[in-house]
């Protein structure tokens, strides 16, 4: 067998792409034609600080030299500046360069936003950013992705037709905060968005701009739009992003976040935006729209009519459908599995949809194409054996199994889920945890002290039967209430021979079986929100 010292050296690459930052640091210590083959790696992805101490874990940081970093321009391809730093690593270009990422201090916008301030003058640390940021996406026009967060010195008309003149082939532009200040600045970013594929717009503020109601954007696929609770002057309104989203005739994946629609001082305009919205979906305006997420859309009128209508009048093949603070019912449940939906892989209801356990354990026992499900909870007591579930694909599966408080038997009623469970030998991803409180409300049934009785996940109550689910690279439980001992731990470890994160709150784990899950490549994780 060749030994690692003998590899290749256009292998050491590849296998570098599946090594920490410890591990490369260690290979650099093997030979000189290995610390030639792996350094490359360790500079793919610079980030410049303007402080030595890192403010969230307190450790003083080794700054980057910038005349080491002229001399690795060709291997870096994804750089990252936070908030002000010297003008010299502004003035460097990066031939392979493919994500450029500029965030500023979000604090410092947010208190000059909440002043209505955005074009105000400039604090005087900031004053030479603007130029700065121009000379920066002058010198690297092959970048693909753009991200633009919170940056105190909003970028200028120039920034913004650079990067429409001058750049290769831009692809995702993610932009927070404040954008353009002044009304041509304002043009020339919307001018800037044409040239993307995807666009991700977030609490975004930008001057008027009266073009943009006369522009297309025929290359967006991928649009996610984000409003903020109040509404100012400069902020991005749910009328604009409708304007928006009507001039992108390739959409195909919406997310919708329009959190100002709750207010009642909007009430009536939302409403009415929501009513043109759906009369464009009915009308075909998006031929090639196929994924929706919606978040606290559609809660303007109770019973969830506004989206059962949506659902029902969708003229395209629905493949993704989340849903977070909208009103989803059983009238929507049906239309679901409706046989119109079968081309449905991905569904995620989160809390505040009145998502009841009975609903989800319909959609698992009725939908057989569903690839990927997320919901809040299910009593065990509701699983029954003669109802199995259908969805014999399904790769990812994220809910909390829970006991009613005053429920007998427990432990029986704790095989019955293991024993579905244990059929679904597809899964990749197994979350049993519960991330927030937020399925109090969506279910009539629920009472708080059930959220403390979930599914027993030791060997003694069943866990055993999940040695089927050999594909699983993915397994949490955080916030459950459970506690997972040393011998599950080492259980999984024989079993799930292609875990990759195990999440959830361990017990009695003597630093053997840790280092065996190490060892193994396996990362853990006390708490997972948003994993």
């Amino acid at each position: 067998m060749t030994g690692i010292l003998e590899l290749p050296e256009e292998i050491r690459p590849f296998i570098g792409k599946f090594l920490d930052t410890n591990a490369i640091q260690a290979c650099l210590l093997v030979s000189r034609s290995f610390h030639q083959s792996f350094e490359p790696i360790l500079w793919q992805k610079v980030v410049i600080r303007n402080s030595k101490v890192d403010p969230v874990i307190g450790i003083k940081r080794v700054p980057i030299d910038v005349d080491a970093l002229k001399t690795r321009t060709r291997d870096v391809h994804n750089y990252v500046i936070h908030d002000r730093v010297d003008s010299q690593f502004y003035e460097l270009s990066f031939p392979h360069l493919k994500r450029l990422q500029l965030i500023g201090n979000s604090s410092a916008v947010s208190s000059r936003t909440l002043k209505n301030e955005d074009n105000g003058p400039l604090p005087f640390s900031y004053q030479t950013q603007v130029a700065d940021q121009n000379r920066l996406v002058r010198l690297n026009p092959t970048t693909r992705t753009l991200v633009v967060t919170d940056l105190p010195a909003t970028p200028n008309t120039k920034f913004w037709e650079t990067i429409h003149s001058t750049w290769f082939s831009p692809q995702i532009l993610h932009a927070t905060g404040p954008v353009a200040s002044t009304q041509e600045a304002a043009n020339a970013f919307w001018k800037a968005c044409t040239r993307f594929t995807e666009l991700t717009l977030l609490r975004l503020t930008v001057e008027y701009s009266p073009i943009l109601s006369t522009l297309t954007f025929p290359r967006i696929r991928y649009l996610n739009l984000e409003t903020t609770p109040g509404v100012q002057s400069r902020w991005l309104r749910p009328q604009d992003h409708l304007v928006l989203m009507k001039a992108c005739p390739q959409l195909k994946h919406l997310t919708w976040n329009a959190s100002s629609f709750s207010s009642t001082s909007l009430s009536l305009s939302a409403s009415a935006l929501l009513l043109e919205f759906r009369q464009a979906i009915e009308q075909n305006h998006w031929p090639y729209l196929d994924s929706l997420d919606f978040c606290k859309l559609y809660i303007s009128k109770p019973g969830g009519k506004e989206l059962t209508l949506l659902l029902q009048d969708f003229p395209n093949r629905l493949t993704a459908l989340r849903l977070e603070s909208c009103q989803f019912n059983i009238r929507s449940l049906r239309l679901l599995k409706d046989p119109k939906f079968d081309s449905l892989r991905i569904l995620k209801l989160f809390s505040g949809c009145g998502v009841t356990s009975k609903m989800a354990l319909d959609i698992l026992t009725s939908c057989p194409r569903i690839e990927v499900f997320r919901s809040t909870h299910i009593y065990v007591g509701d699983v029954d054996p003669s109802q199995p579930w259908v969805c014999k694909r399904l790769r990812s599966l994220t809910v909390c199994f829970i006991h009613r408080e005053s429920t007998p038997s427990r432990a029986e009623l704790d095989l019955n889920v293991y024993a579905q469970l244990a059929k679904m030998t597809d899964l990749t991803r197994l979350d049993l945890g519960q991330y927030s409180m937020g399925y109090t409300t969506s279910d009539p049934e629920f009472h708080l002290m059930d959220a403390i009785n979930t599914l027993d996940l030791r060997l003694k109550a069943g866990l055993g039967h999940l040695s089927t689910l050999s594909k699983l690279r993915f397994f949490g439980f955080a916030f459950s209430f459970q506690v997972t001992g040393e011998a599950e731990l080492l259980w999984m470890m024989e079993h799930w021979k292609e875990l990759r994160t195990l999440v959830g709150q361990l017990g009695g784990i003597v630093w053997s079986a840790l280092r065996a899950m190490e060892a193994r490549g396996v990362e853990y994780r006390l708490s997972g929100r948003g994993i």
